[in-house]
Protein backbone atom coordinates (compact mmCIF):
# COMPACT_ATOMS: atom_id res chain seq x y z
CA UNK A 1 0.00 0.00 0.00
CA UNK A 2 1.35 3.73 -1.00
CA UNK A 3 1.08 6.65 1.07
CA UNK A 4 -1.96 8.13 -1.94
CA UNK A 5 -4.19 4.90 -1.36
CA UNK A 6 -3.44 4.78 2.53
CA UNK A 7 -4.91 8.44 2.45
CA UNK A 8 -7.67 8.33 -0.28
CA UNK A 9 -8.91 5.23 1.93
CA UNK A 10 -8.84 6.92 5.32
CA UNK A 11 -10.58 9.74 4.10
CA UNK A 12 -13.38 7.41 2.61
CA UNK A 13 -13.94 5.82 6.19
CA UNK A 14 -16.46 8.10 8.10
CA UNK A 15 -15.19 5.98 11.62
CA UNK A 16 -11.83 7.27 13.61
CA UNK A 17 -9.17 4.51 12.49
CA UNK A 18 -6.36 2.95 14.83
CA UNK A 19 -3.89 2.00 12.40
CA UNK A 20 -1.97 -1.08 14.16
CA UNK A 21 1.76 -1.17 12.52
CA UNK A 22 3.55 -4.63 13.70
CA UNK A 23 5.40 -7.27 12.14
CA UNK A 24 4.93 -11.34 13.06
CA UNK A 25 8.76 -11.15 14.69
CA UNK A 26 7.70 -8.87 16.93
CA UNK A 27 7.31 -9.69 20.92
CA UNK A 28 5.33 -6.93 21.87
CA UNK A 29 2.97 -6.84 18.70
CA UNK A 30 2.01 -9.98 19.34
CA UNK A 31 1.02 -8.95 22.98
CA UNK A 32 -0.94 -6.34 21.76
CA UNK A 33 -2.32 -7.98 18.86
CA UNK A 34 -5.07 -9.96 21.04
CA UNK A 35 -6.22 -6.19 23.18
CA UNK A 36 -6.91 -4.33 20.21
CA UNK A 37 -8.81 -7.52 18.47
CA UNK A 38 -10.88 -7.76 21.29
CA UNK A 39 -10.98 -3.67 21.35
CA UNK A 40 -11.93 -3.85 17.83
CA UNK A 41 -14.65 -6.32 18.48
CA UNK A 42 -16.19 -4.42 21.25
CA UNK A 43 -16.38 -1.08 19.23
CA UNK A 44 -17.20 -2.05 15.76
CA UNK A 45 -19.17 -0.01 13.87
CA UNK A 46 -18.12 2.75 16.60
CA UNK A 47 -13.95 2.70 15.68
CA UNK A 48 -11.99 0.46 13.49
CA UNK A 49 -9.00 -1.50 13.59
CA UNK A 50 -6.41 -1.15 10.56
CA UNK A 51 -3.34 -3.90 11.09
CA UNK A 52 -0.70 -3.34 8.48
CA UNK A 53 2.43 -5.68 8.56
CA UNK A 54 5.41 -3.69 8.25
CA UNK A 55 7.72 -6.16 6.73
CA UNK A 56 5.06 -6.04 3.62
CA UNK A 57 5.00 -2.39 3.74
CA UNK A 58 8.16 -0.72 3.94
CA UNK A 59 7.51 2.49 2.07
CA UNK A 60 4.57 3.39 3.58
CA UNK A 61 6.35 2.99 6.89
CA UNK A 62 8.98 5.42 5.96
CA UNK A 63 6.88 7.59 3.97
CA UNK A 64 4.32 8.31 7.61
CA UNK A 65 7.85 8.08 9.94
CA UNK A 66 7.66 5.20 11.72
CA UNK A 67 10.91 3.95 13.42
CA UNK A 68 9.78 1.59 15.85
CA UNK A 69 7.11 -1.38 16.19
CA UNK A 70 4.54 -1.70 17.37
CA UNK A 71 3.38 1.56 16.26
CA UNK A 72 -0.37 2.80 16.80
CA UNK A 73 -1.83 5.90 14.84
CA UNK A 74 -5.06 7.06 15.44
CA UNK A 75 -7.10 9.05 12.47
CA UNK A 76 -10.14 10.87 12.58
CA UNK A 77 -11.49 12.32 8.94
CA UNK A 78 -8.06 11.21 7.95
CA UNK A 79 -5.71 13.36 9.95
CA UNK A 80 -3.75 12.11 12.30
CA UNK A 81 -4.51 12.68 16.00
CA UNK A 82 -2.45 10.72 18.13
CA UNK A 83 0.59 8.15 17.75
CA UNK A 84 1.93 5.48 20.56
CA UNK A 85 4.98 3.98 19.96
CA UNK A 86 5.45 0.66 21.53
CA UNK A 87 3.33 -1.79 23.49
CA UNK A 88 0.67 0.40 25.63
CA UNK A 89 -0.94 -1.25 28.50
CA UNK A 90 -4.75 -2.85 28.21
CA UNK A 91 -6.25 0.06 30.16
CA UNK A 92 -4.64 2.62 27.92
CA UNK A 93 -5.58 0.86 24.83
CA UNK A 94 -8.97 0.94 26.45
CA UNK A 95 -9.79 4.02 27.20
CA UNK A 96 -8.20 5.19 23.71
CA UNK A 97 -11.14 3.41 22.05
CA UNK A 98 -13.39 4.55 24.16
CA UNK A 99 -12.95 8.07 23.90
CA UNK A 100 -12.64 7.73 20.13
CA UNK A 101 -16.71 5.87 20.26
CA UNK A 102 -17.85 8.64 21.92
CA UNK A 103 -16.48 11.06 19.47
CA UNK A 104 -13.91 12.52 21.48
CA UNK A 105 -9.88 13.07 20.91
CA UNK A 106 -7.51 10.96 23.04
CA UNK A 107 -5.23 12.28 24.75
CA UNK A 108 -1.15 11.18 24.66
CA UNK A 109 -1.30 11.36 28.53
CA UNK A 110 -2.65 8.91 30.67
CA UNK A 111 -4.64 10.63 34.09
CA UNK A 112 -1.63 9.17 35.96
CA UNK A 113 0.95 10.79 33.98
CA UNK A 114 -0.42 13.80 33.54
CA UNK A 115 -0.82 13.95 37.81
CA UNK A 116 2.55 13.29 38.32
CA UNK A 117 4.21 15.46 35.88
CA UNK A 118 1.78 18.28 37.43
CA UNK A 119 3.17 17.29 41.36
CA UNK A 120 6.80 17.49 39.83
CA UNK A 121 5.68 20.68 38.94
CA UNK A 122 4.28 21.58 41.86
CA UNK A 123 7.60 20.05 43.99
CA UNK A 124 10.24 21.84 41.42
CA UNK A 125 8.40 25.23 42.38
CA UNK A 126 8.41 24.71 45.46
CA UNK A 127 12.00 24.01 45.73
CA UNK A 128 13.24 27.14 43.98
CA UNK A 129 11.03 29.26 45.56
CA UNK A 130 11.86 27.98 49.18
CA UNK A 131 15.67 28.12 47.95
CA UNK A 132 17.44 31.10 49.58
CA UNK A 133 18.29 32.61 46.43
CA UNK A 134 14.59 32.17 44.57
CA UNK A 135 16.73 30.34 42.05
CA UNK A 136 15.18 30.99 38.66
CA UNK A 137 16.13 28.01 36.75
CA UNK A 138 14.43 25.96 38.51
CA UNK A 139 11.29 27.63 38.17
CA UNK A 140 11.63 28.22 34.48
CA UNK A 141 11.94 24.64 34.82
CA UNK A 142 8.80 24.01 36.85
CA UNK A 143 6.83 26.33 34.06
CA UNK A 144 8.28 23.69 31.29
CA UNK A 145 7.03 20.60 33.41
CA UNK A 146 3.48 22.16 33.91
CA UNK A 147 2.98 23.01 30.92
CA UNK A 148 4.37 19.53 29.50
CA UNK A 149 1.17 18.12 31.65
CA UNK A 150 -1.34 20.28 29.79
CA UNK A 151 0.11 21.14 26.79
CA UNK A 152 -2.81 18.75 24.98
CA UNK A 153 -5.59 20.40 26.24
CA UNK A 154 -3.93 24.52 25.50
CA UNK A 155 -6.23 26.03 22.69
CA UNK A 156 -3.11 28.17 21.96
CA UNK A 157 -1.03 25.25 21.15
CA UNK A 158 -3.79 23.43 19.33
CA UNK A 159 -3.89 26.25 17.08
CA UNK A 160 -0.20 26.38 16.83
CA UNK A 161 0.30 23.23 16.29
CA UNK A 162 -2.70 22.89 14.07
CA UNK A 163 -1.03 25.67 11.57
CA UNK A 164 1.94 24.30 11.31
CA UNK A 165 1.04 20.92 10.36
CA UNK A 166 -0.71 21.97 7.91
CA UNK A 167 1.87 24.43 6.74
CA UNK A 168 4.28 21.30 6.97
CA UNK A 169 1.27 19.31 4.81
CA UNK A 170 1.37 21.49 2.31
CA UNK A 171 5.01 22.15 1.87
CA UNK A 172 5.43 18.40 1.77
CA UNK A 173 2.47 17.77 -1.09
CA UNK A 174 4.80 20.40 -3.38
CA UNK A 175 8.00 18.90 -2.56
CA UNK A 176 6.17 15.64 -4.07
Amino acid sequence: MNLESFYSKLKRNPRPVVVDFWAPWCGPCRMVKPILEKLATQYEGRVDLWQINADENQDLLQELKIYGIPTLIVFRNGEEVLRHVGAKPASTLAEMFETLAKGGTPSPLSARDRVLRVALAVLVAALAWFSFDKNGLLLLLSGALLFSAVYDRCPVWKAVMGFLKKKMSRQAQKNA
